[in-house]
């Protein structure tokens, strides 16, 4: 009995140590109607955030961005800040190369638009946009991007 309640006792104790977590977006968001597009940091999925604004024929979503907050934003708590890149090469607005032998993209010229450090990672991830190509945007590795010639 008292091997019982000293359990209880330590499971109840480890009840109050939990702590919640949850995945925070950077989000461009497109209003097809408008004709406008935004930056907006979010904590809703992008799916979630297309339901809620209007639907897919009102708006569209490309997630520029996307990391792990700890806390809980039920109550109105504003988002965890995007991490910031450690010793980041390239800068906000620099020119830079695609070094991706054999992918689609390799030696495409992009803007780099923001940066973000990823820990599970271990490295800062880049949001390029090509604005040669349609101003495409996606997201690479630090190692796979050069500065442009």
């Amino acid at each position: 009995m008292k091997r019982l309640l000293g359990w209880l006792a330590l499971t109840l104790l480890c009840i109050g140590t939990a702590h919640a977590e949850y995945r925070a977006y950077e989000l461009e968001i497109f209003d097809r109607i408008n004709d406008r597009s935004r930056v907006v940091i979010t904590s809703f999925s992008p799916s979630d955030f297309i339901q809620v604004n209007g639907g897919p024929q009102r708006i569209g979503v490309i997630i520029r961005a996307s990391w792990i907050c700890y806390g809980d934003t039920s109550n109105g708590e504003p988002v965890c800040p995007m991490p910031k890149p450690i010793n980041p090469r390239f800068q906000e607005g620099e020119r830079v190369q695609i070094n991706l032998p054999k992918h689609l993209t390799h030696d495409w010229v992009g803007l780099v638009e923001n940066s973000f450090f990823r820990p599970e990672l271990r490295s800062n991830v880049y949001g390029i946009r090509f604005p040669e190509k349609a101003g495409l945007y996606t997201r690479y590795y630090e190692s796979n991007l050069q500065k442009a010639p």
